[in-house]
């Protein structure tokens, strides 16, 4: 991943850390299924957590698999879902390594490594690896699911990339904040400031006032904090900045030969649309579209505007449909 490409996720996180305030010793623990239809899986030795829907259809359209951000969990998809399971979609959403209810033991957090572990998991569930996936990344997933298409384009129908942390070539981290997050000292230190000052209510609800572009209701500011109280988060998020060495060098111009919808907010602060007009310069073919009134997080709070500009990309691409 590119220094520019990282540069507002780093800067986010700096920002956090170093200015919101925050309460000590806030944990908790896993209890039992988060979610009615909560499934795990287990893969080198990871475990993920994941939700599906219309898993049982005995014909589907085709397959998607959502993909979080920073952070986030299964629960930011909470508002798309229903759109596409009225189309017919076999729907998978799944925690990222690190995140939400998967486990916490990923030694290496790079979008590439990351992106084979999700493409084992996919044929994990899906008993084989011949089924081809339209792929929804927001935000960090973005990059992640860049770095899947690129991997495996012959298993993915489509690419969708929302508000993503996307690349045109994707490199190893590098500055201060990265070399220091790798001393032992400095690695615990930069973990107790993160579990102390940013996994409390009020610093969520700043987070989120960012990224949506006002305040949220307590009972999304809870669907964000009770998997970040899970113990091991703190670590992942750290070590996600300090063991992040790419496995596989990837171009973004390969994304050439694949269907390829960037949605924006308009307004995003987090990551600049000029990060999505960067890549449609580097590969014409991709489409972009804008939310306006939008910021980072335009499925979640603009899905009447979003739900139709998904769907009608993913009709438009499976089994040959125009």
């Amino acid at each position: 991943m590119t220094n520019s490409a990282f540069l507002p996720g780093l800067c986010y996180l700096a920002l956090l850390i170093f200015y919101l305030p925050g309460t000590p010793g806030l944990r908790a623990q896993e209890t039992g299924k988060p979610f009615p239809n909560s499934r795990f899986a287990t893969t080198d030795s990871v475990t993920l957590h994941f939700r599906t829907w219309n898993d049982s259809l005995p014909e589907v359209k085709g397959n998607v698999v959502l993909i979080h951000g920073f952070c986030g969990s299964t629960f930011c998809w909470r508002e798309n879902i229903e759109a596409l399971v009225r189309q017919h979609y076999r729907v998978v959403a799944v925690d990222l390594p690190g995140f939400g209810y998967s486990s916490r033991n990923l030694s290496n957090q790079s979008f590439s490594n990351r992106a084979r572990i999700l493409w084992d998991f996919l044929a994990l569930i899906g008993k084989g690896d011949t089924v081809k996936w339209n792929i929804v990344g927001h935000s960090m997933g973005g990059g992640i699911a860049e770095a899947m298409a690129l991997m495996e384009p012959g298993r993915t129908r489509s690419l969708v990339l929302v508000d993503g942390m996307v690349f045109l070539k994707n490199q190893n981290l590098k500055g201060a904040f990265i070399t220091s997050a790798r001393i032992k000292g400095i690695n615990q230190l930069y973990i107790s400031i993160f579990e102390n000052k940013i996994i409390t209510d009020h610093s969520i609800r700043r987070l989120l006032r960012n990224v949506y572009g006002y305040v949220p209701d307590s009972s999304v500011i809870g669907g964000y904090k009770r998997p970040l109280l899970l113990p091991g988060t703190s670590e992942s998020v750290i070590d996600m900045f300090a063991f992040s060495k790419e496995t596989v060098p990837l171009e973004a111009t390969g994304l050439s030969s694949l269907p390829v919808l960037l949605i924006w907010g308009k307004k995003d602060h987090t990551i600049y649309p000029a990060t999505g007009k960067k890549l449609k310069r580097a590969v014409p073919s991709v489409q972009l579209e804008m939310i306006p009134r939008a910021h980072h997080s335009p499925m979640e709070t603009h899905p009447s505007d979003f739900n139709p500009v998904l769907v009608r990309f993913l009709n438009s691409h499976q089994n040959g449909q125009k």
